[in-house]
């Protein structure tokens, strides 16, 4: 029974509770400069979660939040908002080349550090910070900001781990079975295959360390100048000793692979529970009596930017369907789409895929939309375009739940087979249904394992326990080639004194 006597008990409990979540509260640098869009956006719900759990979050994005958010500092951005690459030029690329652009893509962003307002923030010396969040794809030097502030770093992966990422940690990586994101191939490998992904996995794991990391130790010698930054460890050394791993990744939407302790799949946390729609949309949703279509590119591939012919494709094939079409896509002036077509610049795609009236997702592959389509079930056709689209739809084809179209080699009766293909076979619903169980059954939710993870992280502090104990190795021992090679000494000696017995024998016989 309440009294009035309870309430300084109440008062003192309180206020003890509140001094304990400041006190455990703390300062958490997030550092991604580079201009790209969805690696930020795909970790922004555990920034915003972790400001909401009262720790103090300073992000240094160019990509910036356009609302005011407690707990929570943007700093940027350091590219113009009409930025927008046309993606087209990183297409026509071989297993090689695709290697060397990333380490390309790497140097020529480095430029954000210029920026005024990055040169300002990383000159100053007023503020602390208890974590580190970094993202090493493209920007190795940033794990830098770990030694500065004295505080353990988590590396933030927008993917699959691959090679490049790999090898820091220790993480297998191996070549037979684990197929390199950049090639488009699954773990069932033909030789040729097996090749190109050992090739690769090559130049990643040894070749980049003479050809691109001196680069990136430039970078971090040019901009990352502090006090005691003399005393700095190797590059190699701090990425080595990074305290955890984030990886935007599923099984149920990528593949299957050996981890340490300190590396965690979080892919989906950007997923919320769905709304439903509302005005225009909704009517246009509703109203279509064979189902609706959701056609979206992402963020990053513009309709605009594809040559005549192959828009022409699209939007031949897409008229001539029975079912609506939300097409996330501005056309010009000239060009005239049916009425069963919708278009907008942006569409709420969470909550779209979630309507029971949506049939099917054309999209480009992109990780996000695919956690986002085998979340709510929905079947898919994709022309991939670069990156680890290839090898998403590879998966997303093995796993019988969507169809590849092959960009270069599509026409409008392939392109409309493939959906006719989706939409009509039974199977293909019946397998995604499949996936998302999978993805869905998780003793917790992507975003809460994220937090529990950065938060143990800071709780013991820097958690180095998580590390693989083979991180001190290097690859003569790690591999066991100098055990081999000891063990190869009596193996040659006893076969050599066994040649000259045997010659002894036969010289004694012919005598």
């Amino acid at each position: 029974m309440f009294t009035y006597k309870m309430l300084p008990s109440m008062f003192f409990c309180t206020i003890a509770c509140a001094a304990i979540t400041i006190a455990r509260a703390s300062n958490i640098l997030v550092f991604m400069p580079m201009p790209f869009k969805s690696h930020v956006r795909g970790y922004q719900p555990l920034f915003e979660e972790l400001s909401r759990r009262g720790h103090n979050v300073t992000v240094v994005s160019s990509y910036p939040q356009n609302r005011q958010i407690t707990n929570y500092t943007d700093i940027g951005p350091f590219i113009s908002k009409d930025h927008e690459r046309n993606v087209m030029e990183m297409m026509n690329m071989n297993f090689v080349t695709s290697a060397l652009s990333v380490w390309d893509i790497g140097v020529k962003f480095s430029e954000v550090l210029t920026h005024k307002s990055m040169v300002d923030f990383l000159q100053t010396n007023s503020v602390s910070f208890d974590l580190v969040m970094i993202e090493t794809c493209c920007q190795e030097y940033t794990v830098a900001l770990g030694h500065k502030f004295n505080a353990p770093v988590i590396n933030l992966v927008p993917a699959m781990l691959w090679s490049t990422n790999s090898k820091w940690i220790h993480v297998p990586s191996t070549f037979s079975y684990i197929p390199n994101i950049l090639l488009g191939i699954t773990s069932d490998m033909s030789f040729t295959q097996r090749l190109k992904n050992t090739i690769t996995g090559v130049l990643q794991l040894y070749v980049e360390n003479y050809l691109y990391l001196p680069k990136m130790k430039e970078v971090m010698d040019t901009h990352f100048i502090y006090k005691g930054w003399e005393s700095r460890p190797s590059l190699e050394d701090m990425l080595n000793n990074v305290s955890l791993t984030l990886v935007n990744s599923h099984h149920a939407v990528g593949v299957s692979r050996p981890y340490l302790p300190g590396v965690i799949d979080v892919g989906g946390m950007h997923i919320k529970e769905s709304k439903s729609l509302s005005g225009d949309l909704q009517t246009f949703v509703e109203s279509a009596e064979h189902g609706v279509i959701y056609f979206s590119f992402g963020s990053v591939i513009n309709l605009n930017h594809l040559p005549k012919e192959k828009l022409n494709i699209f939007l031949g094939t897409i008229e001539k369907l029975k079912q609506k079409v939300i097409l996330k896509w501005i056309p010009d002036g000239s060009i005239k789409l049916s009425q069963n077509v919708l278009t907008g610049s942006w569409f709420p795609q969470s909550d779209i895929l979630a309507h029971p009236n949506v049939r099917l997702f054309i999209t480009h592959g992109g990780l996000h939309s695919l956690e986002e389509t085998v979340y709510y079930a929905k079947p898919v056709v994709a022309i991939p375009f670069f990156g680890d689209q290839h090898i998403n739809m590879k998966l997303v084809e093995i796993k019988g739940y969507g169809k590849l179209v092959d960009y270069f080699e599509i026409t409008e009766e392939s392109f409309g087979n493939a959906i006719k293909e989706v939409l009509s076979d039974p199977t293909f619903k019946k397998n995604i249904e499949i996936q998302s169980r999978i993805y869905r059954d998780q003793p917790m939710k992507p975003l809460q394992r994220a937090v529990y993870w950065v938060e143990y992280i800071i709780r013991n502090g820097g958690a180095g326990h998580l590390k693989g104990d083979s991180v001190g190795l290097n690859d003569m021992q790690y591999f066991l080639f100098d055990i081999v090679f000891i063990l190869l000494i009596p193996i040659v000696c006893i076969v050599w004194l066994c040649y000259l017995f045997v010659v002894r024998i036969a010289n004694l016989f012919n005598m």
